[in-house]
């Protein structure tokens, strides 16, 4: 049976700590520190995804001491079944500015050989250092911002895994706005050309419209999602499904939970 899971968030704190809250995990973010890892374990199991920032595989240096400290507490403390962390960007820095997306500027975009290089390298090394624990790299969201050049290629995407030898995230809503930005014919073409054997999670949300972009604002899930992510079910091998939306209250969560509970069953 897959496994259901919901973002951490207040809400859905709140309700699990009630006993109220039918899924198997929280998903928890590494950027948030390990003090909040300790109001979640008590009560749900945690997936753990991320490492704190400023991490990023096409960095030159991202295995800076402070940074690999807390994510060792992390990893030790969440017994997560695996670590999932983005695939990487194309540019140092990179941030979130003004939209639900990450830009940099010109003069720092990496050449595609240097994001290749780098997060090949730095992607066996982390494998390495998280010894038992599995490592899947998560799929992004293209924009023409400067940050999302290459590593949205599916072509590239799936070389780079091979490289590492690791597994898969599968953002559904990244694929789907990708698909859409980059001028794909239909999101199940791009989905069909990603390394699906690879996928052991998916993380699913609603995405929104900025313009003619398809853009990820994390929005709670609607009817009319679940159709492609069953074509993605059934395509893949995929263990778990985390609804990635951390700005639901509770009577919003319980409800996407039970619909996604519906859709699963017997699957």
């Amino acid at each position: 049976m897959i496994q259901l899971g919901v973002a951490v968030s207040k809400s859905a704190l709140a309700l699990a700590k009630a006993g109220q809250l039918d899924v198997d995990y929280i998903q928890y973010y590494a950027q948030l520190g390990v003090e909040p890892i300790h109001q979640v374990l008590p009560y749900k199991p945690v997936m753990l995804h991320d490492l704190p920032e400023p991490f990023w595989l096409n960095y030159e240096n991202p295995f800076q001491d402070d940074v690999m400290r807390v994510a060792r507490e992390l990893v030790d403390l969440a017994k997560s079944p695996w670590l999932s962390t983005g695939v990487g960007a194309s540019a140092e820095p990179q941030a979130h500015r003004d939209g639900p997306y990450r830009e940099a500027d010109p003069e720092d975009l990496q050449s595609r050989e240097t994001v290749i290089a780098n997060i090949t390298r730095h992607g066996r090394r982390l494998k390495d250092w998280l010894g038992d624990t599995p490592l899947l790299l998560e799929n992004f969201n293209y924009h023409p911002t400067n940050a999302y050049e290459y590593i949205c290629e599916p072509e590239l995407f799936t070389f780079l895994l091979d490289e590492i030898g690791c597994g898969m995230l599968l953002d559904l809503s990244h694929a789907r706005i990708s698909a859409h930005n980059m001028g794909w014919k239909d999101p199940e073409t791009y989905l069909s050309a990603l390394p699906l054997h690879k996928v052991r999670e998916i993380h699913t949300n609603h995405p929104g419209w900025e313009g003619d972009q398809m853009v990820d604002m994390h929005q709670p899930l609607h009817p009319d999602d679940l159709p492609i992510l069953g074509w993605v079910l059934d395509h893949t091998p995929a263990e778990a499904v985390t609804i990635e939306v951390d700005t639901m209250d509770e009577p919003t969560i319980l409800e996407q939970v039970a619909m996604m509970r519906k859709f699963l069953k017997g699957r």
